[in-house]
């Protein structure tokens, strides 16, 4: 039975922030799928108390967690980014009731990019960003793969979406004369680097507009829209591969993945490419 929750929204909207848990190893909200119901899920909270207490069992499990304060003027924004990483359900811990489940669709519509032209709409890929993060929620944390059953299922989702995907490849245009469709033709324009810690270098590429934006830092930058089966032959030659959200959670793809991805999923490999503003 549906369970009216537009009390508790109204109050919610009204709160001066929340409480979101994060997850440490990816940078973003820690996303739970209900084992009954299957909903994809984050967790929002009141206080740093009632946060700790949700933490302790992911703890034990050495899976890093932290909060992260949204404040009321910052709620549509958050909210709406949910549906770019195809979260469905919110759930509510409050310190007086039972724990509220609001399903996002309560809270703010789905983007509808349907009266747009194809090659005007923006770059989305929930199911790639989606099971980017339940991957990297559990690859990374510190213990025996041994310990981690789920982990092979979990990397075919993932690597299947990275193959049906299209990205957004970010590029500065050089300055001078010409106009910027004279500029993209002749390709008067750099590609940034991101440079790990060894000195290895990779592209950065991004799933949606939301992370090239993390990424860009309020830089201007436009973006090449590329499939996967583009990206192998544009890597650049000092590049060890690409380094997908590295804002978010910076799942590295070398050249031998990009070589092995196409022959384990064929059905998926997708062919074209435009430009857009970023």
């Amino acid at each position: 039975m549906a369970v009216d929750n537009t009390f508790f929204i109204k109050k919610l909207r009204k709160k001066e922030s929340i409480l979101v848990a994060f997850c440490g190893f990816t940078g973003m909200p820690l996303v739970v799928c209900d084992p009954e119901t299957f909903d994809d899920q984050i967790w929002v909270f009141d206080n740093e108390q009632q946060l700790k207490e949700f933490a302790k069992p992911y703890l034990e499990k050495k899976v890093l967690i932290n909060g992260s304060k949204i404040m009321n003027k910052d709620f549509l924004n958050f909210f709406s980014s949910l549906y770019f990483i195809g979260v469905n359900q919110l759930v509510c811990v409050n310190g007086t009731e039972e724990n509220v489940r609001i399903e996002l669709s309560e809270l703010v519509n789905p983007p509808d990019y349907s009266k747009m032209k194809p090659e005007s709409r923006p770059i989305m890929n929930p199911g790639l960003q989606l099971t980017g993060i339940y991957f990297m929620q559990e690859a990374a944390r510190p213990v025996d793969n041994e310990e981690k059953p789920d982990l092979r299922d979990l990397e075919e989702e993932f690597s299947s979406n990275i193959v049906r995907s299209k990205f957004l490849l970010p590029i500065v245009l050089q300055d001078g004369p010409g106009t910027i469709a004279d500029k993209l033709r002749q390709k008067k324009y750099q590609t940034p680097a991101v440079k790990t810690k060894d000195g290895s270098v990779y592209q950065p590429i991004f799933s949606d507009q939301t992370e090239l934006q993390k990424f860009a830092r309020g830089k201007q930058m436009m973006a090449l829209t590329l499939p996967f089966a583009a990206l192998e032959k544009g890597l650049p030659a000092n590049a060890k591969g690409y380094m997908l959200n590295p804002a978010g959670y910076h799942a590295v793809l070398t050249k031998e993945v990009l070589h092995a991805l196409p022959r384990r999923f064929p059905q998926f490999t997708t062919q074209g490419g435009d430009t857009k503003k970023a």
